[in-house]
């Protein structure tokens, strides 16, 4: 057995690089959707389903990937997760049709959950009860990725063509494994020889869910991130298409609003100890629905503008980037035992949220701005409703055994 690895510097920056590894997946790519579909003689709008098979294959992974790491071991799981990402990643750029394309996705996909879930495990094994902090870094990481990668992807696609954000993305999973394989011990000094059996996972699931703050922070980050993937999938053709930037202004543009997200991730780092994880994620949900409500109202009565849809998108991701990390780590940190269980379901409620929303974007599509914006809002007063109703009361609970 591998002695526990001492918390460091190189292991935090590996974990903020594989926790952000889905995200550069997909950021890196929006603005050379329109691109790939016309190379790939598709029709308009199938490039959703690309986005939404990954987010699928992302969730889904993390449901099984999870507590297998508790079973077998975070290392060889990582390991695994890596060189599929590698090769699913090769295949994209080798795609020669939209199906081929997708299918290359569903697989990138599953890599790319292996390293966000199990960042997300290893954090709780290494940092314990102190790991909120640290998880919140983590998700700056994630987030500064959500920023910078948008406006890297446009300039490549100005420069490179549709391959050369997919070749960027090749290359920075290729640096993950190395670091893996060069920087990382196995953390999980308790294994668990019955998690991840298929015939168990469901009735540990159903464990895991019978707690009502568990079931409030996952339903809450299920539908924050689908409020927030309303704009990411639909943002390219809006900016691009109705408002008449180019792809590197678009970049620049959607880099500048989702920079929020990291102030806000900065907040619940330098807070989250002092507030707990439950007082910031309702604060966040609060400014997640403002943001939306306001897109929605300025929609209606002043139409689509650059500015009226920009503006409020800020008060979103920045109680976004305040929400995702201390939902994470309220759900994490009380189940010390079942770290790879309870982060692969978190995992897998965060992008089951964005995949129902990339789903009913691409079934709402008419052209116009209407269902980015109506699904934004919507999915962001379920949270907020997901937050204040199910969460459990305790000044009631307190009540009752007085």
């Amino acid at each position: 057995m591998h002695a526990h690895p001492l918390p460091s510097r190189r292991l935090l920056l590996m974990l903020v690089a594989l926790t952000a590894l889905g995200e550069i997946s997909t950021q890196l790519i929006i603005p050379s959707l329109g691109a790939i579909e016309l190379i790939m003689a598709a029709q308009p709008g199938s490039s959703l389903l690309a986005l939404s098979a990954f987010v699928a294959a992302f969730g889904l992974g993390q449901l099984w990937l999870g507590p297998l790491s508790d079973r077998i071991g975070r290392r060889p799981v990582l390991i695994a997760g890596g060189l599929i990402y590698l090769l699913a990643t090769l295949w994209m750029l080798l795609a020669g049709s939209m199906g081929e394309f997708i299918a290359a996705r569903v697989l990138q996909g599953i890599g790319a959950c292996t390293a966000l879930v199990l960042a997300r495990a290893i954090v709780r094994d290494v940092w314990q009860a102190q790991a909120g902090p640290a998880l919140a870094l983590t998700v700056i990481g994630m987030l500064c990725a959500i920023a910078l990668s948008p406006m890297l992807g446009g300039v490549l696609v100005l420069y490179g063509g549709w391959r050369a954000p997919i070749a960027l993305a090749l290359l920075i999973g290729f640096a993950c494994v190395c670091a893996v394989l060069g920087l990382y011990r196995e953390s999980n000094r308790q294994l668990d020889p019955q998690a991840g059996q298929l015939s168990r996972l469901a009735g540990n699931y159903a464990d895991l869910l019978r707690a009502a703050s568990f079931r409030a922070l996952a339903l809450t980050l299920a539908c924050t991130y689908g409020a927030m993937f309303a704009v990411v999938a639909g943002s390219s053709a809006v900016y691009i298409d109705l408002l008449g930037l180019s792809p590197a202004q678009y970049g620049i543009t959607f880099g500048a609003i989702v920079s929020a997200l990291i102030a806000g991730a900065i907040f619940t780092q330098r807070r989250i100890l002092q507030l707990g994880p439950e007082k910031i994620v309702g604060i966040g949900v609060a400014l997640v629905a403002s943001g939306a409500l306001a897109t929605l109202a300025i929609y209606l009565l002043f139409g689509l503008s650059l500015l009226g849809l920009s503006l409020p998108q800020v008060l979103l991701t920045l109680g976004g980037g305040m929400l995702i990390p201390a939902s994470v780590a309220g759900a994490v940190i009380p189940n010390a035992h079942r770290a790879g269980l309870a982060a692969g379901f978190m995992g897998f409620a965060q992008m089951a949220g964005a995949t129902c929303s990339g789903v009913l974007l691409s079934l709402l599509a008419d052209g116009s701005a209407w269902p980015m914006v109506l699904l934004n809002s919507l999915f962001a007063v379920a949270a907020f409703c997901a937050f204040h109703l199910l969460r459990p009361r305790p000044a009631a609970n307190a009540a009752l055994v007085g």
